[in-house]
């Protein structure tokens, strides 16, 4: 893991050098990458160098400590932020808790003080990007799962395994949209031991055959959606308005003739009755 990187920020020069030659930086994991004697400076310098904590004082020209915190609270808000302030000032910095200020030190800075800051700053960093790597490798994990996720959500919704009152809200999850006043299911089956039909796997067959409905089915003011269903094909239709049930036979026959034509495949397409609900398709299948 490489070092995490410091930005240094106080107008008084002989401080800057005392802590940056104090301070043991490899061997708390860190690396001093900047230094800047105002808040100003100090600003453009942490866009450039994306600093991973930033000690700063509180009394500087031109742009002080706290608004120097304001502002990086928006454009670095992961940052470890430092605030070095005197006696007379301590207080009033104790009191800027809004603006993501990890630690104040009292001057004048000790080097075990700030010693001890910064290995528990390396410990908070160290726990968050872990905790922010597991988070970021579960949703990766989620999004290549959803097609997954999806296929068993129509499965379970033709079985009749999904309450009413959790089809909304697992749609939402799965980032299905299932808008439509009306909706049919249809059986499609491959005609005769399909693996002796093309030498292939029953699943590549069912597979060519989604494919098929996939680029030639065609209705309008149609949806269609498709999912591998106990040895078959299952086609979900979701219609704005009442079903169009002799088109939509119509539509099935025909790609039905066009799959013996390209494919040499039969097939038999089964439909069940129109339903109001998504959640009522189990008895249309």
């Amino acid at each position: 893991m490489g070092l995490y990187r410091v930005l240094l920020v106080d107008d008084e020069e002989d401080i800057r050098v005392g802590i940056s030659r104090k301070i043991n930086w490899e061997g708390l994991g860190f690396c001093l990458v900047g230094e800047a004697e105002n808040g100003a400076e100090a600003r453009e310098l942490a866009e450039q160098l994306q600093p991973d904590v930033v000690l700063t004082d509180i009394k500087m020209p031109f742009m002080d400590g706290l608004e120097l915190c304001r502002h990086l609270t928006q454009k670095l808000p992961a940052a470890k932020l430092v605030v070095f302030s005197g006696f007379d000032e301590f207080e009033y910095a104790r009191q800027a808790v809004g603006l993501n200020v990890s630690e104040y030190i009292l001057k004048p800075i000790g080097a075990a003080e700030l010693t001890a800051v910064l290995e528990r700053l390396r410990q908070e960093i160290q726990t968050e990007r872990a905790a922010r790597k597991d988070a970021e490798l579960l949703r990766r994990l989620y999004e290549e799962s959803l097609p997954v996720l999806r296929e068993l959500f129509y499965t379970r919704l033709l079985d009749g395994q999904i309450r009413g009152s959790q089809v909304a809200e697992r749609a939402a999850r799965y980032e299905i949209d299932l808008s439509g006043k009306s909706w049919m299911a249809s059986i499609v089956h491959v005609d005769g031991p399909v693996a002796e039909l093309s030498g292939a796997r029953d699943e590549l067959i069912l597979l060519s055959v989604q494919s098929f409905f996939h680029d030639h089915f065609a209705l309008e003011n149609c949806t269609l959606r498709q999912v591998l269903y106990r040895d078959n094909l299952a086609l979900i239709f979701s219609f704005q308005s009442e079903a169009p049930v002799y088109a939509l036979l119509e539509e099935l026959g025909r790609v039905c003739d066009l799959a013996k034509s390209y494919l040499d495949l039969t097939l038999t397409a089964g439909v069940g009755s129109p339903c109001a609900k998504p959640e009522e398709l189990f008895q249309s299948a």
